[in-house]
């Protein structure tokens, strides 16, 4: 799925004005947690809901709940956001799962129902690909990418690092060209 022509610029711009707002260089790492109780969204543990609904906060940090619940955005009044977050996951996938939740909410996508009349997952596939986009793009900065090119660092060190699967890690590096864009520099 293509998202709208200059996406990608929008994505870093939201990434490099964020740590500025936050006083982060733009190349370093920022933390979900951080970032989300700067622009003032609560964000819960799934675990933390053990007392309420017990066997639900059982069976979704299963595997195969795990797979299922990866984390939500809840409406309050007023439109406010809350993220539940499966604290499950690796620590990595959690900070991917809520940098999703943060790209949702930064670019205004409405709340909807998560089910269909018949019970079907019912998802935007454009809204989901923005997020999909954008909440690497905040975990791994188009300059966090070019610093990892230019300093030579292996996945699993910049992994390590920025607290993002290597997964994410060389997904920015290839949308960024980092590579190309620092051998280029080199060249000159």
């Amino acid at each position: 799925m293509a998202v709208k022509r200059g996406f990608s610029t929008e994505a870093n711009w939201y990434s490099r004005s964020l740590r500025a707002e936050m006083r982060i260089k733009a190349h370093e790492k920022i933390c979900p947690f951080a970032l989300a109780k700067h622009l003032e969204i609560p964000v819960y543990a799934m675990s933390s809901f053990m007392g309420d609904i017990p066997s639900a906060v059982e069976f979704f940090s299963s595997d195969e709940g795990c797979r299922m619940l990866s984390a939500v955005t809840i409406f309050l009044q007023n439109n406010k956001r809350v993220i539940i977050h499966n604290d499950a996951h690796d620590p990595k996938r959690q900070a991917a799962n809520i940098a999703h939740e943060i790209a949702h909410a930064l670019l205004l996508h409405p709340p909807k129902p998560p089910f269909d009349e018949n019970g079907a997952r019912d998802y935007s596939p454009e809204l989901e690909e923005e997020a999909n986009l954008l909440g690497p793009a905040l975990l791994i900065s188009e300059e966090a990418a070019l610093w990892i090119a230019r300093n030579g660092w292996p996945l699993e060190k910049a992994s390590q690092i920025y607290g993002a699967s290597e997964e994410l890690v060389r997904m920015r590096l290839n949308l960024c060209g980092a590579y190309r864009r620092v051998n280029r520099g080199r060249a000159a």
